[in-house]
């Protein structure tokens, strides 16, 4: 073949347009960048909340303006506990102090919290222990360690 003929060939030919070929570079970046962040990095890829769960043991109850609770720790330690209330007056985030529970031992305490409304809700939200710091597992991806849609009147057994 001599050169007449291939240049002939290449001027037929038509590319791919700049824009076209741009927008498909940064589609390609983007979703290889999606792809990276969803990689499970290990054990050092963040703390690990699974595990996490209290059950109501006796009792999880309202009375005299206390929310009166007695729950025990089924699951991994706590390091701490953060509690939400909601009733008619919205949510109200409570941390509460002192509340480290270790695996299989229970968590004894009264609130004070004056209830509006005649329903009241609670979770229980816990903390673990992670490179030395205290890290609370409210994730969008975490559940509470213990909820309670209908937080029930106390009847005098607490």
């Amino acid at each position: 073949m001599d050169n007449y003929s291939l240049n002939s060939i290449s001027k037929h030919k038509k590319g791919m347009s700049p824009l076209i070929a741009t927008v498909l570079l940064i589609a390609f970046a983007v979703a290889l960048g999606a792809m990276i962040m969803n990689i499970p990095w290990g054990k050092d890829g963040g703390p690990d909340c699974n595990g996490l769960t209290l059950i109501i043991d006796p009792y999880l109850c309202y009375a005299d303006n206390m929310i009166k609770m007695n729950v025990k720790n089924t699951g991994r330690d706590l390091e701490a506990i953060t509690m939400e209330i909601v009733d008619a007056s919205g949510p109200t985030i409570k941390p509460l102090p002192s509340s480290r529970v270790r695996s299989n031992n229970n968590f004894k305490r009264d609130i004070p919290y004056p209830k509006t409304g005649p329903k009241l809700s609670v979770s229980l939200i816990g903390s673990i222990l992670y490179n030395e710091e205290v890290f609370p597992c409210d994730g969008p991806v975490d559940k509470p360690a213990l909820v309670a849609d209908e937080v029930p009147d106390c009847t005098g057994e607490e």
